[in-house]
């Protein structure tokens, strides 16, 4: 059987809300199949627009084979620049990793296999075997439904995903606060999330860089109050000295290494005993198989894989594929309640239940847009 060529790749977005767009791409082949990925998050349209173009048209007219060959090449290559220029390969990574899932995608179809399958047939057991009992297990992150930084919203959104059955959830206090009382502040929205959703339920907070080593040691006593399964993003990934500090000095558990591309950069973390839970990111590691080396890297040393995903449902789809190929998973992150819409931009629609998301059997991703869904930004190359 000949190796299907490249035809198009078709582009669209979902503005969702003042803070988000979902991007994302369909490849087509030769022979009627379409791959597709995700690539939110990646920067400003007015770069990443014209850098996914011109990648795409690189990539028409490729055998899907060395199509595959080439995406992992410029993203190994992107993976090695500074990453005090963290933009720009950002950016760079999270094109190319829509691009390689879409490919993921496309050969995982040909093989007549799913996404994990295909990505790891050593590991993946088959939905039939009760590995997961109905669905990847996953917590929600409610930080993208909290539109307005109030103990009320965050209350209401807090309550909301638990009705749902996201028993598991994460929040970025601190997100958008400034001035003298911006630490205070976001101490209070942490513990009102902590009183809505009762001692039971567990909860992770990210930091997202807000806060320096000082200022979280100094709040030590207030965030260990609060009972989390894991802190996030207390530095830099690179910064192994904050990192050690934090988690020697409050005994919380810590998160990190979304925007890691290669396990050399999650070595010095690893190395130094300095973090227990890696969350690779199958968009920003420069896609899937990236991801799963990180994942497998990650795996060696002891400590929790549980993916970052707080953008779209194609993404969620990969990621979901990563845990199922990842020989011991933690949580899937989900992104909940930010769009009512969401579950209807793919077919089958996105579900979830009891807390865990609904897999797909393939053959592929077995996950594709809605044509009839609503998309701004759409384009063609050919």
């Amino acid at each position: 059987m000949s190796d299907p060529r490249l035809v198009e790749v078709r582009r669209c977005s979902r503005d969702v809300s003042w803070r988000t767009t979902w991007d994302f791409i369909e490849i087509v082949t030769s022979d009627g199949s379409v791959g597709v990925g995700e690539w939110s998050d990646a920067g400003p349209w007015q770069l990443a627009h014209p850098f996914m173009d011109a990648q795409a048209s690189r990539f028409v007219g490729l055998p899907l084979e060395s199509a595959m060959a080439q995406v992992a090449a410029d993203a190994e290559e992107a993976g090695r620049r500074d990453p005090r220029f963290a933009g720009r390969r950002r950016l760079e990574l999270t094109v190319l990793g829509a691009l390689d899932a879409a490919l993921c995608d496309l050969a995982a179809q040909r093989a007549g296999v799913s996404v994990a399958g295909w990505l790891a047939p050593e590991e993946h057991r088959g939905a039939g075997d009760g590995r997961w009992n109905g669905g990847v297990p996953c917590y929600g992150n409610i930080n993208r439904a909290v539109h307005d930084r109030t103990i009320d919203t965050v209350v209401q959104v807090a309550k909301e995903a638990l009705a749902a059955g996201f028993t598991r959830l994460k929040f970025a206090p601190f997100d958008f606060l400034v001035g003298a009382r911006r630490v205070s502040a976001g101490l209070e929205l942490a513990a009102a999330v902590r009183d809505a959703v009762g001692a039971e339920a567990e909860l992770m907070l990210d930091l997202h860089n807000q806060l320096s080593v000082e200022e979280i040691l100094t709040v030590g006593d207030a965030l260990g109050g609060l009972g989390l399964r894991w802190l996030e993003d207390v530095g830099h990934l690179h910064d192994v000295e904050a990192h050690r500090r934090v988690r020697d000095e409050l005994g919380i558990p810590l998160a990190a290494g979304e925007f890691a591309a290669s396990p050399e950069e999650l070595r010095p973390l690893l190395d130094a005993g300095a973090v227990d839970v890696v969350m690779p990111d199958v968009k920003h590691a420069g896609g899937p198989r990236r991801a799963l080396e990180l994942a497998r890297f990650a795996e060696g040393f002891g400590v929790e894989v549980s993916p970052h995903n707080p953008t779209g449902p194609v993404s969620s789809a990969h990621t979901a594929a990563l845990c199922e190929a990842v020989s011991s998973p933690g949580l899937l992150e989900l992104a909940v309640l930010e769009s009512d819409g969401r579950p209807a931009l793919v077919e089958p629609r996105e579900a979830t239940t009891g807390g865990a998301y609904v897999t797909r059997p393939g053959p592929g991703l077995g996950v594709g847009l809605d044509p009839s869904a609503v998309w701004s930004n759409v384009h063609r190359i050919r």
